[in-house]
Parts: structure tokens; sequence; C-alpha cells
């Protein structure tokens, strides 16, 4: 059977939204990488990043589970 027009709308976003969310996390971990003693500011901002989105993979992860 196939989607409705609406759910494949729907699912097409969510891997966009996966997509980006991944890309950026990429470059913040990059940068983190390369940027850890030169910028103490990049820095702080590219741990804030990194932070988010590990606690935000573990909330996706624990949503998916139940």
């Amino acid at each position: 059977m196939n989607k409705s027009l609406s759910k494949q709308l729907g699912e097409l976003f969510a891997h966009f939204q996966d997509l980006i969310d991944t890309a950026t996390h990429t470059v913040i971990k990059r940068v983190n990488e390369n940027d850890k003693k030169r910028n103490k500011l990049i820095s702080f901002f590219s741990t804030i990043g990194d932070s988010y989105f590990k606690k935000y993979s573990k909330i996706k992860k624990d949503s998916e589970s139940t």
C-alpha cells in the first residue's frame, strides 16, 4: 500500500532535519578538535554544541524505544 503524500512529505522533512543535525554536529566536533587550545570562545561554544547533540541523540533514542 502506498503512503499518502502528507506522510511522505513528513518523512522527507524528518530526514532533511536529521541531515542538517548530523552535518552541524560534524562541524562542531571538527572545530572543537582543531581549535581546543587556540580560541577559548570558539572551543566553549563548540563544547556547548557537542553536549547539546549528545543529549539530543539520547532523548531521540529514548523516545523511539517507548
